[in-house]
């Protein structure tokens, strides 16, 4: 069932019709985190470099497998390390697990332990495939002069850090029944209450990021074809303090987008959050088609869904999806400069 919603995503479903890099770009990501997952490293990234292709920025989900690769290395390791010490790694926190892989790594290194050096072997062998793709790929930037193969003025790269909260807050709309419900709610009211310095903390931090880090990309004010012109227009600009109010609404996002993820371990959480953060806060443009592959990880590594809740998402993609090939095909307009047709889509 998941599978099935998934592939309904409204952002992917709705290019899959459209000449676009996008399915393409998408569907060798896939592809290769399941060779990857599947410990089929070569041949994942074989996959990881026609991705490349579609997509440069595609590097980083080529990085996140290779992580992959160095978490289950660590992982094993780790087991093998403590086991004859009778220490419970599977009752040990995050933070806990962390500082005990980090002093173990440490201790290890400096006595230059056979077990080091068995680590470190495992790991190139496993990782060989991608650092050879990440080597074709700097040989690409060096020739290319930039990661830009397009319009360079228009893909300026900067800290556009409420990029992250709008990447939570798409994430929570499309992820609405597995993310919200009155009872998570509830549970959020509790944690604030519970921790307020991290709520205020939170709040002060965001408050800078959206003061000072808010960019608009002349796309964005411009191209009335796609929905983040409107809800730009609409919802933002409606008023200068709009994007302040909306704080508490990313606190709410960020404690259910992690709530969701609990039961991964520290190392995967780390890798992701990494891999999501260089994959979204460089982009100037707010543009939907930027959050696909970090919401479909993260979504295909969320907590079990019950049967109803899968159900009513993918009812809402339909909706979405409906809508969307709706007013593309049926309500064609033009603009005052130009004499072609445009259309409505993502």
């Amino acid at each position: 069932m998941t599978a099935l919603a998934l592939s309904m995503f409204p952002v992917i479903y709705f290019f899959t019709f459209l000449y676009y890099t996008d399915p393409g770009s998408i569907f060798f990501v896939l592809i290769m985190y399941l060779f990857c997952i599947s410990d089929s490293h070569l041949t994942a990234a074989l996959f990881g470099g026609i991705a490349i292709v579609f997509r440069q920025t595609n590097i980083i989900w080529v990085v996140f497998c290779a992580g992959l690769v160095l978490r289950k290395q660590l992982q094993l390791w780790l087991k093998e390390v403590y086991e004859k010490k009778d220490v419970k790694l599977s009752e040990l926190n995050d933070w806990d697990m962390l500082k005990l892989a980090v002093k173990g790594l440490v201790e290890n290194a400096m006595k230059r332990n056979k077990l080091v050096i068995k680590l470190v072997k495992n790991v190139a062998v496993n990782v060989i495939g991608y650092v050879l793709v990440g080597v074709c790929f700097a040989a690409f930037v060096v020739l290319n002069k930039g990661i830009v193969v397009g319009d360079r003025t228009q893909h300026e790269a900067c800290l556009h850090f409420p990029q992250l909260f709008y990447f939570l807050t798409i994430t929570n709309f499309f992820a609405f029944f597995q993310l919200t419900s009155p009872y998570k709610i509830l549970d959020f009211v509790k944690f604030c209450w519970k921790h307020p310095i991290l709520v205020v903390t939170f709040s002060c931090i965001a408050l800078l990021m959206v003061r000072y880090y808010t960019y608009e990309h002349m796309y964005l004010l411009g191209d009335n074809r796609h929905y983040a012109f409107y809800v730009w227009h609409k919802l933002y600009k409606r008023h200068d303090y709009v994007k302040y109010i909306l704080i508490p609404g990313y606190l709410y996002c960020l404690w259910a987008f992690l709530t969701e993820l609990k039961h991964r371990d520290i190392f995967w959480k780390i890798l992701y959050f990494i891999c999501l953060f260089t994959a979204t806060v460089p982009q100037k443009l707010l543009e939907y088609r930027y959050f696909v592959l970090p919401y479909l990880i993260y979504r295909m590594n969320t907590r079990y869904s019950s049967a109803v809740s899968l159900l009513h998402e993918l009812l809402l993609y339909l909706v979405i999806n409906a809508v969307t090939i709706y007013l593309f095909t049926q309500k064609p307009f033009k603009w005052a400069h130009d004499d072609g047709v445009q259309r409505f889509m993502w």
